[in-house]
């Protein structure tokens, strides 16, 4: 609604109507998402999907990192930089918006596999999506995907540390020795090293320009007096900040930063019930986690929280990604049937 009052201000209509359809198609996608997964049953057939397409992913990303061959529309075909050749893009276009589909799937896809029935293949097979999770974030040099992973990381052997933790342990170590030595020598090992390192020193200017935009944005948050600018009005605003004028076309910069991108678009109310939403999430995820005992199961809502959170300031844009929606609209939906259902559900397994 605060989006919408704000069409009495904007200097652009197009630019605002654009920013409400994404804005309104996040909204639907959580409708869906939440009424088309009441229960187990369903939860369980969209899991088992999301598996199939989070392992050809992660088969079309080892290609792309391997041989260096990319889809059609993959970024890393226009991008003229020494390490774009070999960064994985996916299905996406960008590879930090491939790094963010990695994350925020990875927990639900990765215990889901964990209640396959045979144990011994689901440990390997769960050990395969580990290894190959953390190698293509690695190669994707997204420093946020990469804390991103490590916190879901710890947190799910926290979880498992009282029945998987020597099963997981021995598949992580066993196929990652199967991966390097079939595919690489071991000088790989310290390549990987060096993209980690080098992801978290040598973005300098990255950085330094992220700041500028940062700080852009909040002047202009302060010069619409907290009101805000209009609904998608920042990236145009950004963009004859950033060049120093005006352009006829293409002006467009994107602020790389949900949080200011919602307020400095709809102000003070919007960023309040934004934070209102996510704070209640995060509360409500810790919440279900803290009374399963910790389990992994009952960590996927946080733990895609998180991947959202990181993906909210790592990407250039958020409102038009519709797979955080999608993990968001999951993350809502487990909590859904464990907080409002009317059946008395321990966990959403019982449902």
């Amino acid at each position: 609604m605060s989006m919408l009052i704000t069409f009495f201000w904007t200097p652009s209509f197009s630019e605002s109507f654009r920013y409400l359809y994404f804005l309104f198609e996040w909204l639907y996608i959580l409708f869906l998402c939440v009424y088309s997964l009441p229960g187990k049953r369903e939860l369980r057939t969209f899991c088992n999907l999301m598996v199939v397409f989070y392992m050809l992913m992660l088969a079309l990303g080892c290609v792309e990192s391997i041989t260096g061959y990319h889809l059609p529309q993959s970024g890393s075909l226009y991008y003229l930089t020494t390490t774009s050749k070999f960064q994985p893009t996916g299905f996406q276009f960008n590879t930090n918006d491939f790094a963010s589909v990695l994350t925020i799937f990875f927990p639900l896809v990765v215990i889901q596999v964990l209640k396959y029935p045979r144990k011994n293949i689901r440990v390997i097979v769960a050990g395969i999506i580990v290894v190959a999770t953390v190698f293509l974030t690695i190669m994707t040099y997204s420093r946020m995907a990469m804390l991103v992973l490590g916190i879901q990381l710890l947190i799910l052997l926290f979880s498992w540390v009282r029945s998987y933790i020597v099963l997981i342990l021995y598949a992580l170590l066993d196929w990652s020795f199967c991966l390097c030595s079939t595919f690489y020598n071991f000088s790989t090992l310290s390549r990987l090293e060096q993209i980690i390192s080098t992801s978290f020193t040598d973005k300098g200017t990255s950085t330094l320009e992220r700041l500028q935009m940062y700080q852009a944005s909040w002047k202009f948050i302060q010069e619409s007096h907290y009101l805000g600018l209009g609904a998608g009005i920042l990236p145009v605003k950004l963009d004859n900040y950033m060049y120093g004028f005006e352009r006829l076309s293409g002006n467009y910069w994107a602020p790389h930063n949900y949080w200011l991108e919602a307020f400095a678009n709809g102000g003070i109310i919007a960023i309040l019930w934004i934070a209102s939403f996510f704070i209640y999430y995060f509360y409500a995820s810790i919440s279900y986690w803290i009374k399963k005992a910790c389990g992994a199961e009952a960590s996927i809502p946080l733990l895609i929280g998180i991947a959202f959170v990181g993906a909210s300031i790592a990407l250039s844009s958020t409102i038009d990604k519709r797979h955080l929606a999608i993990g968001i609209g999951i993350g809502i939906s487990i909590l859904n049937i464990y907080f409002f259902k009317k059946r008395k559900c321990q966990t959403y397994d019982d449902c």
